[in-house]
C-alpha cells in the first residue's frame, strides 16, 4: 500500500507528467519534429547501412544515400499509384455527383412531404424551409468562405515552399544521423542523465512504437481488405471508402461495424444478397483481424483500456487538432510510463526501507 505522503507525491508526478506532455507537444515538438522524423527514418535505415558497411566496406554516407534513395523511390512510387487510383475514383465521384444529388433531392422531397403530412401543415412548407436554408448556406460560402480561400492562395504557395525546405532538412539530418551514429550514441550514453532518461525512454520506446506500429498495420490491413471486398461488388469508390473504413476502424469501440453493418443491412433490404454477404463478411474479417492479430502485435505492452485510448484521442483532437489523433494516445503512453516507473520506485524504496 502507498501511504498518504506517497499518494500526494504520486499526484504531483501525474500533474507534472501531464503538464510536461502538453508543453512538450505544444511548444517543443514543433521545433524538433523534422529531426525526430529524421532520427526514426535513420533508425529504420541503419541495419541496411551497417550491413553494407560490414560486408562490402561501403562508407556509411554512401550506404545512407543509397538506402534512402531506394526507400524514397519505393515510397514515391507507392504514393503515386495510390494517388492515381484515388484521383481516378474521386473524378468519377465528382462526375456522378449531379446524379447523386438528384437522388438525394428526391429523398429529401419525399421526407419533407412526409413531415408536412405528419404535422398537418400545408404541403411544401418543409421543402420550402429546407431549400431556403440551403440557399442561405450556399450564399455564406460564396460571400465569406470562398473569398478567404482565394485570398490564401499566396499563403498556400509559401506553405509549399516551406514544406520543400522541411523535407530538405529531414533528408540532410537523416544522412548526418547515419554518418555519425556511433558518436551520437557514445555521447548520449556517457551523459550523466543517461541512466534516468534511458529508464523512461526504453519503456516509452517499447510501448509507443508498439502502439504506432500496431495501428499502422491494422489500418493498412483493414483498408486493403475493405478495398478488395468493395471491388468484388463493383463499387466505383472502393479505394476511397476502403481507406476511410480503415481509418475509422482505428477508433476504439466504434470500428468498421458502424459503416459495414448498416450498409450490409440496407443491401439486404434492397434484395442485393451478394453485396450484403460481401459487406457482412468484410465486417467479420475486420473483427477477426482486430481480435486475433492485434493482441499478437501489441501483446501486453500498452495495458491501457480502450475507453482511455478513445478519451486520449478526443482530448488530443481538441488540443492539437488532427495531429492529436496520434499525439493523444502517445501522450497517454508517456504519462502512463512515467507514473508506472514512479510507482515501481516507491515500491522499491518501501521494500528497501
Amino acid at each position: 500500500m502507498i501511504n498518504i505522503n506517497n499518494k500526494v507525491k504520486l499526484l504531483y508526478v501525474v500533474i507534472a507528467a501531464i503538464i510536461g506532455v502538453y508543453i512538450g507537444f505544444e511548444y517543443i515538438l514543433p521545433l524538433f519534429i523534422p529531426f525526430v522524423l529524421a532520427y526514426f527514418i535513420a533508425w529504420i535505415l541503419l541495419p541496411v547501412v551497417r550491413f553494407l558497411n560490414k560486408k562490402i566496406h561501403m562508407p556509411k554516407m554512401v550506404g545512407g544515400i543509397l538506402s534512402l534513395s531506394l526507400l524514397g523511390s519505393a515510397v514515391i512510387w507507392t504514393l503515386c499509384k495510390l494517388c492515381g487510383l484515388f484521383l481516378q475514383q474521386l473524378t468519377v465521384l465528382l462526375r456522378n455527383m449531379p446524379i447523386y444529388l438528384s437522388i438525394l433531392g428526391a429523398h429529401v422531397d419525399t421526407f419533407c412531404d412526409g413531415c408536412d403530412e405528419f404535422f398537418g401543415i400545408q404541403l411544401g412548407t418543409m421543402r420550402s424551409y429546407f431549400y431556403s436554408s440551403m440557399d442561405g448556406m450556399l450564399g455564406i460560402m460564396k460571400t465569406k468562405i470562398m473569398p478567404v480561400i482565394t485570398s490564401q492562395s499566396l499563403n498556400i504557395m509559401i506553405g509549399l515552399v516551406g514544406i520543400a525546405g522541411f523535407l530538405l532538412i529531414i533528408l540532410v539530418s537523416i544522412l548526418l544521423f547515419i554518418k555519425d551514429e556511433e558518436q551520437y550514441g557514445n555521447s548520449f550514453r556517457n551523459s550523466i542523465f543517461y541512466p534516468d532518461i534511458h529508464l523512461i525512454t526504453s519503456k516509452l520506446s517499447e510501448m509507443g512504437i508498439a502502439y504506432l506500429r500496431t495501428q499502422a498495420i491494422m489500418m493498412t490491413l483493414i483498408s486493403g481488405l475493405c478495398t478488395v471486398g468493395l471491388l468484388l461488388i463493383n463499387n466505383k469508390y472502393a479505394l476511397i471508402i476502403g481507406i476511410g473504413i480503415g481509418i475509422f476502424d482505428a477508433f476504439p469501440i466504434l470500428g468498421s461495424g458502424l459503416i459495414l453493418v448498416p450498409w450490409g443491412i440496407i443491401s439486404l433490404f434492397n434484395h442485393d444478397l451478394y453485396s450484403a454477404a460481401v459487406l457482412l463478411t468484410l465486417y467479420l474479417g475486420c473483427q477477426l483481424i482486430r481480435q486475433f492479430l492485434e493482441p499478437r502485435l501489441l501483446g501486453n505492452r500498452i495495458g491501457i483500456k480502450p475507453i482511455y485510448t478513445l478519451m486520449s484521442m478526443y482530448i488530443g483532437l481538441k488540443i492539437f487538432g488532427i495531429a492529436g489523433f496520434i499525439l493523444g494516445p502517445l501522450g497517454l503512453v508517456i504519462i502512463t510510463t512515467v507514473v508506472n516507473e514512479y510507482k515501481q520506485h516507491l515500491n522499491l524504496c518501501k521494500n528497501n526501507g
